[in-house]
């Protein structure tokens, strides 16, 4: 694609970064203005727009969405001082957005290769794999938010057994990551503690970015086993 054409998939686009504006908005909406969102997001639809293949058979609206809003959240941690408890969540919705874009990457590959997509109930199986990954890196959020000094944001004051259930996953977690395979828990630590992206986070291990992104399912794999146990 020369110059040209990808400027008009901006063009033709806007309403993408539009959309993930609105969608970040409520979480800040106390320390930042909706357009300097818009603006993040345009940014971050004009990189998309200098990276997409599209050979590589995802559509450039599903491309782009994945990349504004990793660019809205980057744009955030380094232009504002958020209270870290919304920046905790912020590092989660990026956590899922970064799971999410790695595993519809591997969806589309599998695709060019001949794989039909999931109907019935293994798509429902696909989509409640998908929630507890979810659930399971906004978790992992919640203890780095904690090692920060703040507590989990319930909104009612919880009775002593949720306390002692709450300990128990916190303690279930840590053990868990600290198991994780070196590079995994370096990964991890960067992403959530830190609050580094996972080009950042894969610059300092030495790692592509897409290499990051599968270190990063694998290691919420791991740890989605120990969030979903009862025991």
């Amino acid at each position: 694609m020369d110059s040209v054409e990808r400027a008009r998939l901006v063009e033709q686009h806007l309403d993408v970064a539009k959309k993930a504006a609105h969608m970040i908005f409520p979480r800040v909406r106390e320390h930042v203005e909706l357009d300097e969102l818009i603006a993040l997001g345009n940014a971050g639809l004009a990189e998309a727009a200098q990276r997409f293949d599209p050979t590589k058979g995802a559509s450039f609206s599903t491309f782009a969405w994945y990349r504004v809003q990793g660019s809205i959240v980057d744009g955030l941690r380094k232009a504002s001082h958020l209270p870290r408890r919304t920046w905790a969540r912020l590092v989660a919705l990026r956590a899922a957005n970064d799971f999410l874009e790695h595993r519809a990457e591997r969806e589309t590959g599998a695709a060019r290769q001949g794989a039909k997509p999931a109907e019935g109930a293994e798509a429902l199986a696909q989509v409640k794999s998908e929630l507890a990954a979810i659930r399971t890196m906004y978790v992992t959020s919640l203890e780095a938010m904690q090692d920060k000094g703040f507590d989990r944001p319930d909104e009612a004051t919880p009775s002593a057994d949720q306390t002692i259930d709450a300990g128990r996953a916190s303690l279930k977690i840590r053990a868990a990551i600290d198991r994780l395979p070196e590079k995994e828990q370096a990964l991890m630590k960067m992403h959530y503690w830190e609050g580094k992206n996972l080009l950042e986070a894969g610059e300092e291990l030495g790692i592509s970015r897409s290499w990051a992104c599968r270190l990063h399912a694998q290691a919420v794999e791991r740890l989605r086993a120990v969030v979903d146990d009862p025991r």
